[in-house]
C-alpha cells in the first residue's frame, strides 16, 4: 500500500523550488503559491486527499497559503533564491529545517508533483494567477461568496471539472 501523508505547504514549495533551480528556471512568489495550489487541487481531485495541512485562503488578488505567504514575502517579485525552512525545538534548542517531499517514501506525490510542474512551468507567475481567477474558480466563488477561506471540497470540484474541459492544462 503506498504512503500518503498531508505536506506542510513548504516541503511542497521547496519541491518546486528544487525542480526549477535543475532547470535554471526563476520561481517568484506568486509563481510558487500558484503551483502549490495547482497541485493541491489536482491531489484532491485525482486522488481524493489533500496535498498540503494549510488552508487555502481567498485573497483579494488570488488564492494564497499564508505560510508560503510569510515565508517567501520578503522576495518581493524577484526570483526565490533560498528554501523555505520551518522552525523547529529539540530539547529546547531552536533551530530551522527545510522540509521535504520524500521521493522514496511517496512516489505517487511526486509523480504528481511532476506532471504539475511540466503542465505549468512554462506560464508566467502572472498567467498561472490569472487561472486561478476565472470565473467559477474556487477563488472567484470564495469571493463571491465572502468566504476568507477556500473550502477543499470547492477546490477538489473545480480540478475534477478540469480534468474533462481541459486536457492540456490537466495534470491526470
Amino acid at each position: 500500500m503506498p504512503f500518503h501523508r498531508t505536506y506542510d505547504a513548504r516541503a511542497v514549495a521547496n519541491y518546486f523550488l528544487e525542480l526549477a533551480g535543475q532547470e535554471g528556471k526563476p520561481l517568484d512568489p506568486m509563481g510558487i503559491q500558484k503551483l502549490v495550489y495547482f497541485a493541491h487541487g489536482w491531489t484532491l481531485a485525482i486522488y481524493d486527499r489533500p496535498l498540503i495541512s494549510q488552508r487555502v485562503e481567498a485573497w483579494d488578488y488570488g488564492p494564497v497559503i499564508r505560510d508560503l505567504y510569510n515565508e517567501f514575502k520578503r522576495f518581493g517579485s524577484s526570483r526565490i533564491t533560498e528554501p523555505a525552512e520551518i522552525p523547529g525545538d529539540e530539547s529546547g534548542t531552536r533551530f530551522f529545517y527545510c522540509p521535504r517531499v520524500q521521493e522514496s517514501l511517496d512516489p505517487e506525490t511526486v509523480q504528481l508533483l511532476r506532471r504539475v510542474w511540466e503542465v505549468y512551468k512554462d506560464f508566467t507567475s502572472i498567467q498561472l494567477s490569472n487561472m486561478t481567477h476565472l470565473p467559477g474558480s474556487p477563488w472567484e466563488r470564495a469571493q463571491t461568496q465572502g468566504q476568507g477561506v477556500i473550502d477543499d471540497n470547492l477546490i477538489k470540484e473545480y480540478f475534477v471539472t478540469q480534468m474533462s474541459t481541459n486536457p492540456r492544462q490537466s495534470a491526470a
